[in-house]
């Protein structure tokens, strides 16, 4: 059996990176996250209180991976044997070793993870010590009989096996084989035990220091690979460097040449622009001056300076005539100017009165305007009030007609009654007085609550501030309201009757 059955591998996670582009980040884990997984095991991921199985399937950017907390490979194998060895008293001084072979196989690995099943060992251990007289098989026989307790103890775990099969946590087991060893067997099975424990430490140790050599020699090839990494960038940083170093000195030296060069071709345009700067200062813009520099230099002849200078001398002349008839020209046209520019200013206050006088006459009319639309709206106010009174008035009239309705046919049921009974034969009595005089009737209505017609009142007044405009209309919704308050003449003012129950039976029983 592996030392870590039946949890192969456990990890816990942190935060996890985040990877992608750069305008997608995303958190995801990494390749060595994720521990490999052999034919007969599986991944259990713990994502908060869930346990999530995974047969291989889930990749490192999955969103599981991403937001679990931990890790455990399950191995899953059938039929995994596990030893487990106990001691049961004898009938003599030493006692019994007990094996029993047990072969396990994970039902449900996600309940193995979250009951964090990791010896077995003790698990099986505390099973075979609840079997009920398991530890008494042995307590009366001696160390020799060793194999008659041996079948008692397998029929017992068989029987128990077959009455209560057990789980435990998701792993099931089955007792296979027993064994019951005697002090020397006991003692072999020790050192094969121990021998076993020296050779594997022995393969441990040996392979840890494979390992160990073969990460040194990686890491010496690795220091050999960045030496001459190295040395091939310093050579190439070098050449580099040479050849940057020699393009400047090109470079400066050109740069020298033809600052020369140009310092030399420099100071003979100088030599030149001063000389003509000095010509310039001297001749100006005078043309007779220029032609005299050109008869001294010999450029032109003296008939051709008499020529220039009597054609100078005209041109002079034409120059002034123009001058004078273009000072002329100006003089009008700048009174032209000033006599249209006092125009546009006389245009421009008329057109900006004009539109004062338009932005006036538009703020009167929407003032006249909001004024009509509220005047509207308060007598439309009014007249809801007026319509709501009257069908107030006209529902107060409604329930009087309904009561002096409803007291008629009580006088009459009541009279009837007397009638019936005889009781106004001998007595000389106003049967009418006499059914008023029964019992007292609950008044209803304005007069009966105490209530006066104020809000009317009210209304008057407010009636007597509305607009002129209003008064026709609201003087009709008066009338009609006074009319609709008033009772109906015909039906006659009952609210004198006594129609109350309170002693009437008691006088018609007598």
């Amino acid at each position: 059996m592996a030392e870590s059955y039946p949890l192969v591998e456990q990890r816990e996670y942190g935060r996890p990176q985040q990877g992608g582009g750069w305008f997608h980040k995303r958190p995801v884990r990494g390749e060595d996250d994720l521990p490999l997984l052999a034919a007969h095991e599986v991944r259990i991921f713990r994502v908060g209180e869930e346990y999530i199985e995974d047969h291989g399937g889930l990749r490192p950017d999955d969103p599981v991976v991403v937001a679990a907390s931990s890790v455990t490979v399950v191995d899953r194998s059938v039929g995994v044997p596990v030893v487990v060895e106990m001691r049961i008293p004898s009938a003599e001084a030493g006692d019994f070793t007990v094996r029993t072979t047990f072969h396990c196989t994970v039902a449900d690995a996600r309940t193995v993870v979250r009951d964090g099943v990791t010896d077995v060992e003790a698990l099986l251990l505390d099973y075979l010590r609840a079997v009920p007289g398991l530890t008494e098989q042995g307590g009366d026989l001696p160390i020799v009989d060793s194999a008659v307790v041996r079948r008692r103890i397998d029929a017992r775990l068989t029987a128990y096996q077959e009455m209560r099969p057990h789980v435990f946590s998701g792993l099931k087991a089955y007792p296979r084989a027993v064994e019951v060893l005697s002090p020397e067997e006991l003692a072999a099975h020790v050192r094969e035990v121990e021998e076993a424990r020296r050779a594997r430490e022995k393969d441990r140790l040996r392979e840890q220091l494979e390992r160990e050599r073969a990460l040194a020699l990686a890491e010496k090839e690795r220091e050999r690979e960045e030496i001459r990494r190295e040395e091939a960038l310093r050579k190439e940083r070098n050449r580099q460097e040479y050849e940057t170093l020699r393009t400047r000195y090109d470079h400066v030296v050109s740069a020298e040449d033809q600052e020369h060069e140009l310092m030399l071709k420099g100071r003979q345009n100088g030599f030149v622009r001063n000389e003509m700067t000095e010509d310039l200062r001297l001749i100006g813009n005078d043309p007779i001056a220029a032609d005299f520099n050109a008869y001294r230099n010999g450029d032109i002849s003296a008939d051709t300076l008499a020529d220039r200078l009597r054609a100078a001398e005209a041109r002079r002349a034409d120059r002034a005539d123009a001058l004078t008839k273009l000072e002329q020209e100006y003089l009008e046209r700048r009174a032209t100017l000033e006599r249209d520019d006092q125009r546009w200013q006389v245009e421009r206050d008329d057109k900006r009165k004009e539109l004062e006088r338009a932005d006036r006459l538009e703020e009167h009319a929407a003032g006249r305007e909001a004024e009509s639309r509220r005047w509207e709206q308060e007598r439309d106010d009014k007249l809801r009030e007026h319509q709501e009174r009257r069908q107030d008035a006209q529902r107060l009239s409604q329930e009087q007609r309904e009561w002096a309705e409803r007291r008629l046919v009580v006088n009459h049921d009541i009279g009837k009654r007397l009638i019936d009974r005889g009781l106004v034969d001998n007595t000389i009595v106003d049967p009418g007085a006499f059914i008023n005089s029964v019992g007292e009737i609950p008044q209803y209505g304005p007069q009966a609550l105490g209530q006066a017609p104020a809000p009317q009142k009210a209304s008057a007044e407010r009636l007597d501030k509305r607009p002129a405009d209003t008064d026709v209309v609201d003087g009709e919704a008066d009338h009609e309201s006074d009319k609709e308050t008033d009772p109906d003449p015909d039906s006659g003012d009952d609210s004198d009757l006594d129609l109350g129950t309170g002693d009437m039976e008691a006088h018609i029983g007598h």
